[in-house]
């Protein structure tokens, strides 16, 4: 399975609260990807790099249902 994102598009980013509200978006460049596979399928976890000054400047994660592909 490939991944939906690739390396070095944009991407808006939501954070979730643990009843999957919405809690905070920014937007972010993609510099990894990390398959995981298992028995009968594939997740992605994407290592991003915000643009955003409330944001410390270090590598966030997130999983692919948490990204929007942004047109430019």
């Amino acid at each position: 399975m490939e991944a939906k994102y690739k390396i070095g598009e944009i991407v808006k980013v939501y954070e979730y609260y643990a009843d999957e509200i919405i809690k905070d978006a920014y937007y972010g460049l993609i510099v990894n990807a990390t398959a995981h596979r298992f028995e009968g399928g594939c997740h992605f976890i994407y290592h991003i790099l915000p643009n955003d000054e409330t944001r410390p400047k270090k590598i966030q994660t997130a999983e692919e249902f948490a990204l929007e592909r942004v047109e430019i």
